[in-house]
């Protein structure tokens, strides 16, 4: 069988990408861009920018922030029964607690409680762009608590607000 160079290219390039992407629902980073195709090197990605947990106020409920380049440790998730999974410190850095997403609904927040939480609505399509009930777009963010860019799914507050996509990727985008 004959192939093109131009199907060879394409190939090439969709190998490339598949293998970037997490293969198993574990371990693996959340990022924010502006586009929905998939990318093998995070970097390349539009506008990207990883992804950490954020506790304004001590709070119960952590939330997703946006953050730069300088962190010191990206949180890793799985995801399972529809509910993203990470572990982080405690209030006041005391102790370590399993985080698990609470059902997302619109125009709130990404939550994240230390709590059991029943199954939620969350999956990954094609192993990599994270939805809601099935939908890929929805994902906004949005100037939060202290001044934070955080997740919010369908966000009413259209001030402010501008939408991403949200990629489950291997590795940090810088």
């Amino acid at each position: 069988m004959k192939f093109s160079t131009f199907t060879l290219a394409l190939l090439s390039a969709s190998i490339s990408a598949v293998a970037a992407l997490p293969t198993e629902l574990t371990n693996f980073l959340l990022v924010t861009t502006n586009q929905a195709e998939a990318t093998s090197n995070t970097s390349n990605l539009k506008a990207v920018s990883a992804t950490s947990l954020f506790d304004p106020y001590n709070q119960p409920a952590l939330l997703l922030r946006l953050i730069g380049p300088g962190y010191g440790s990206l949180p890793n998730f799985t995801l399972s029964s529809g509910t993203l999974h990470t572990v982080a410190p405690g209030p006041h850095g005391i102790g370590t607690y399993e985080y698990n997403s609470t059902t997302v609904t619109a125009g709130q927040e990404l939550q994240f409680l230390a709590s059991t939480q029943t199954a939620g609505n969350l999956a990954l399509s094609d192993g990599y762009l994270l939805t809601v009930d099935g939908e890929k777009e929805g994902w906004m963010i949005c100037e939060g608590q202290l001044s934070s860019e955080t997740l919010w799914w369908k966000s009413t507050n259209a001030t402010g607000c501008e939408k991403t996509f949200l990629h489950a990727v291997k590795s940090a985008p810088y």
